[in-house]
């Protein structure tokens, strides 16, 4: 499944979908609508649905800002927590998130389990 970021923890126990606070700030930020708010929300409780059930699953969570631009095939791969750069950002290109899903798919690391990206 491919979700969103805002179901990745910020530190521990800290979820952006879990604040109205948080997530209308970074929905402000990218100039999102804030009812946008319920699908952010909707991710992370179709997450919670997939860790209780007895299926197979991996949950892909992208970093925060993905956006065309290059193909780099470099970036690290986490876990619940987004991947920050050197500028404390968490960011991937929709190109290497491409990469990272085949990569998953055809050698998969993460059953029952979410990973995210970034640079």
């Amino acid at each position: 499944m491919i979700g969103g970021a805002g179901s990745l923890e910020l530190e521990p126990g800290v979820v952006r979908a879990d604040s109205d606070e948080l997530l209308r700030a970074v929905l402000d930020q990218v100039g999102l609508p804030r009812e946008y708010a319920a699908a952010v929300r909707g991710h992370r409780e179709a997450l919670n649905v997939l860790r209780t059930s007895n299926r197979l699953w991996t949950h892909f969570s992208p970093a925060e800002d993905i956006s065309p631009g290059e193909r780099t095939g470099r970036f690290r791969i986490g876990g619940d927590q987004p991947v920050l750069d050197a500028d404390g950002r968490s960011r991937i290109s929709a190109e290497d998130a491409s990469v990272a899903l085949i990569d998953e798919a055809e050698l998969p690391h993460f059953v029952q389990r979410r990973f995210t990206i970034g640079y």
